[in-house]
């Protein structure tokens, strides 16, 4: 029976490590635990990553060692422990260090008696812990939500401090799950009805049509509605994405980046099966999938084909009605669903507009004249959104941006807006709306 403490510490030290991906290490090592142990190794891993710099702080008030010279295991493993004292109040204090003590002896043998001394010292100072100071207040904002001071810096010029934060609370919340009922295999009235039988509780429409959200824990690989292909998991922001974009029956589509196929799926059903959608992406197993979700949400006008973004495919130019350009990008406005990616470093994103910039380049040649492009990105980085944008159509004299308008009174009068957690409630999302004059 596998430790889920241990499973949670082994993930964490191959994030510092190797940088695994949590969410995949989870999901292969909690495979064979109970659904509580699971819940419990994901929880305290993601919580541990989501508060790192603020449980490193309070590490380092009770430690009488610098932070920089403690063993990284025993840092670790001070890390999770500190975060079930502090934050997980099912969990008994006495229980929660006597774990840590042990995994203290077995990753980090020398260090263990100072675990536990600095462990006691949180645990007994837990409803009176230091404050953060303010006096640099980007370094505060680094230290009390764990996130990047590249990030909060690019926030700050962008939105200002006030809204930094109100940002970056919302990027540490847990969101609520949402979905999109495929209206190709089912209506509202029936995926919600079989919801129901299921035992979902909590399911509620909302704006925009056809999207649902889960007010309560939902696990889709358990539910019927979610196997059976009636619903697919979402978020609202990639549904307003291809909302803008309006693809109809008959339209011919190019997806540029689609796996895992999410965008082409809805645009299937918004042209009520007929047509053609053409899902490109650069990795053979991904092609597979694209197949694979295609057949189970019974999209049979979406093909998936092996293609670089990056690379003019010239039985491509001038083929498309409707183009759905979603580039690679930093993440940084999925941090809720995904914390690792505040650990992102600057320089790993720099080189992104680069790329964007070519794939929306190739998208152009794609599009019919009259024709339009859906460019987006689940970042709220004006270097990746705006700038890349502004940056094509100062190259590219045959585009124009286009208002449009999407629910939740959103209205993109420049022909272009950014979406943000602490704003609309949905993943931080960019979507500009471009047209071929001719």
């Amino acid at each position: 029976m596998k430790n889920p403490r241990e499973v949670a510490l082994k993930g964490l030290i191959n994030l510092r490590r190797n940088g695994t991906w949590p969410d995949l290490f989870i999901k292969q090592e909690s495979a064979d635990m109970s659904p509580e142990d699971g819940r419990l190794c994901a929880g305290i891993l993601y919580g541990t990553l989501e508060n790192i710099n603020l449980i490193d702080f309070y590490i380092s008030s009770f430690s009488s060692i610098k932070l920089k010279k403690i063993m990284p295991q025993a840092l670790d493993v001070l890390r999770i422990t500190a975060y079930q004292v502090i934050w997980l109040d099912k969990i008994p204090d006495s229980a929660a260090i006597n774990e840590g003590v042990k995994l203290a002896k077995k990753y980090a043998s020398s260090a263990s008696g100072f675990v536990n001394a600095v462990l006691r010292a949180v645990a007994k100072n837990k409803d009176s812990l230091p404050e953060v100071p303010k006096k640099e207040y980007a370094e505060y904002l680094r230290i009390k939500y764990s996130h990047p001071m590249w990030f909060i810096n690019e926030m700050i010029e962008q939105i200002g401090e006030a809204e930094t934060e109100q940002l970056l609370i919302e990027n540490n919340k847990t969101p609520k799950i949402t979905a999109r009922i495929n209206t190709l295999k089912t209506n509202a009235d029936d995926a919600l009805a079989m919801l129901e039988k299921e035992g979902v509780n909590g399911v509620n429409k909302t704006e925009l049509n056809n999207a649902i959200i889960f007010e309560n824990s939902f696990n889709p690989v358990k539910s019927k509605t979610f196997t059976e292909g009636l619903i697919y998991v979402q978020d609202i922001a990639s549904q307003l994405a291809v909302t803008a974009l309006e693809p109809k029956c008959g339209d011919t589509v190019i997806d540029m980046c689609a796996s895992p196929g999410g965008k082409s799926l809805m645009a299937a059903q918004l042209m009520g099966n007929t047509g053609k959608i053409i899902s490109c992406d650069i990795h053979e197993h991904k092609i597979q999938l694209l197949k694979d979700n295609a057949e189970k949400y019974g999209a049979s006008i979406m093909t998936a084909q092996l293609n670089d973004g990056t690379v003019l495919n010239e039985s491509f130019i001038d083929k498309a009605d409707k183009i759905i350009c979603d580039v690679p990008c930093s993440g940084m406005g999925i941090i809720r669903k995904k914390p690792d990616i505040r650990f992102k470093k600057e320089e790993e994103v720099k080189e992104l507009p680069e790329i964007q910039l070519a794939i929306l380049k190739n998208a152009a040649k794609y599009a019919k004249a009259g024709g339009y492009i859906a460019y987006s990105t689940c970042t709220v980085r004006k270097a990746e959104n705006e700038d890349v944008v502004n940056q094509f159509l100062a190259s590219d004299k045959n585009f124009e941006l286009v208002p449009f308008e999407l629910p939740y009174g959103i209205n993109a009068e420049s022909g272009y807006v950014t979406l943000f957690p602490h704003r609309e409630g949905c993943d931080g999302f960019f979507i500009a709306k471009l047209r071929r004059k001719i």
